[in-house]
């Protein structure tokens, strides 16, 4: 009969799981790991202890470390002024040599490649990476992007939480660009912080010309905004915040802006929200410890990005979530499913179908490669000449306030440098920037200005925040101040 059939299958399907899942299982007795790939089960390498797990062997001879003469980026140093490494990044010499070696050992072999030796390295970069962030290593997950984390994210949730009165997401109006249209897509009920539009207009006492300047001077203004937000949408609606999705950067890409995840967070739970944190911008570019700097018991989900500020091939990030029930719910399925969806957390990230992981297999090499560099001093290094670099800029544009960095939010940088590292916006000569109610800019404007700069061979992103035109300035450790100095000057050209 049908039934019988049926329960055959199931019988089938449970003994298959048991087998692909058994941790006595010995290689050689059948297949371990997801599919029918001829490698370890990548679940039982991930939970191992350091004392027990094999490091896999590199299965080629490498020529990382022989170009020690390099330079340590690729970039056309020679020829371009590049203060846009938070755009999409700068691969470090030592990763793209990796990276190429995975990709020539695939093609001399594929399927040694994908069957034998790709999912236990994957795994080698996963432990790595939870190691380095110290996180628990049940919770990481690698990605090709954050872009593919939050769609799995928003798309879960709203499986998960599809009645219409309990399902919302709670954004910023800084969010990233793509970040808004996913929820709006996801979800019916997405809710905007208005901090750009209202809080970042608020400006220091003093300043004469009040309705010019921007400024944000310390985190508490987002907890203002939140604060204002929840106070305001329930009055308005009776809204209830249990269980509805939170999202927040931690650094903005058209602002800058660091925002305060543990505080914005620890708030967000009080209301029983569900906390995640785009951290496209976050990782090595900020201290993401997860026993230190980043609390774990606020944060539910953060995802991240390695071919920004770690300097990875394009093609790596990864999401890290320390609740279990989340990991088996709203983290249940990837936005692509393929063979891992039911072998666990990481299995089910793990392989999307056949594509170039070469960027994810050579993420051990970066990070070797900033452990013997110190993350903290280079970060310590990145901040210091962003600082510098600005006052360079300062000197050019705004003279009166370059030697007082404490006066320059509002008046030279859109925030208080304790809300801008390693990227700033500091605003264009008063000639050409604009202001928020007289003579205001618009992106037209803001695009006009970067082709010029383009065109001189200066890549830095201009932006039109209220009406008012900034640079935005990242600082790798690839940067020095000439560059700064050489983006004030042509900017002054265009302003005549």
């Amino acid at each position: 009969s049908f039934s019988s059939r049926l329960n055959v299958k199931r019988l089938c399907f449970f003994f298959r799981r048991r087998l692909s899942s058994d941790y006595s299982i010995h290689k050689g007795s059948g297949y371990q790991s997801i599919g029918s790939f001829h490698s370890e089960n990548v679940e039982n390498l991930m939970k191992q202890s350091s004392e027990k797990y094999v490091l896999p062997t590199l299965p080629f001879e490498t020529m990382v470390g022989d170009d020690v003469e390099s330079p340590p980026f690729m970039l056309d140093k020679k020829n371009w002024t590049f203060l846009n490494h938070g755009a999409f990044g700068g691969s470090l010499r030592c990763t793209y040599t990796r990276a190429e070696e995975w990709r020539r050992y695939l093609e001399a072999q594929p399927l040694r490649f994908f069957d034998r030796d790709l999912l236990p390295h994957l795994v080698y970069s996963a432990r790595r990476l939870a190691d380095f962030v110290k996180a628990d290593r049940h919770g990481i997950a690698l990605l090709p992007n954050v872009t593919t984390g939050l769609n799995a994210v928003l798309a879960g949730y709203t499986r998960e939480y599809q009645h219409p009165k309990t399902s919302k997401i709670l954004l910023w109006d800084i969010s990233y660009g793509s970040v808004k249209k996913m929820a709006r897509t996801y979800c019916k009920n997405v809710i905007e912080i208005p901090f750009q539009s209202e809080y970042a207009c608020m400006v220091r006492e003093g300043v004469k010309e009040r309705e010019s300047n921007l400024a944000i001077e310390d985190e508490d203004m987002f907890l203002t905004a939140l604060e204002d937000t929840l106070t305001s949408v329930s009055s308005d609606n009776d809204a209830n915040w249990e269980n509805t999705l939170f999202l927040m950067d931690h650094t903005t890409s058209n602002t800058a802006l660091n925002l305060p995840i543990n505080r914005l967070s620890r708030r967000a739970k009080e209301a029983g929200m569900i906390t995640v944190v785009d951290g496209a911008h976050g990782l090595f570019a900020q201290d993401i410890d997860f026993s230190k700097t980043l609390d774990a018991s606020v944060i539910d989900i953060y995802i991240s990005n390695g071919h920004k500020w770690l300097c990875c091939p394009r093609g790596v990030a990864f999401m890290y979530c320390p609740r279990k029930e989340l990991r088996e719910t709203i983290l249940r399925q990837p936005a692509v499913i393929s063979h891992g969806v039911d072998d666990g957390y990481l299995s089910r990230f793990l392989w999307d179908g056949c594509r170039d992981y070469a960027a994810q297999l050579s993420l051990p090499v970066a990070l070797d490669y900033w452990e013997r560099a110190d993350p903290s001093l280079m970060r310590t290094w990145m901040n210091s000449k962003l600082v510098d670099g600005i006052r360079i800029i300062a000197e050019h544009w705004y003279p009166q306030y370059a030697d007082d960095d404490e006066c320059w939010a509002g008046n030279v940088t859109l925030g208080s440098m304790s809300l801008h590292s390693p990227m700033a916006l500091v605003k264009l000569p008063p000639a050409i920037c604009g202001s928020l109610l007289r003579s205001k800019k618009t992106s037209t404007d803001a695009k006009r200005i970067q082709d010029f700069l383009y065109n001189n061979n200066i890549e830095a992103p201009i932006k039109c925040i209220n009406g008012v035109l900034f640079v935005r300035l990242s600082c790798h450790i690839h940067n020095d101040l000439k560059e700064f100095d050489r983006l004030a000057k042509a900017v002054l050209e265009y302003s005549e």
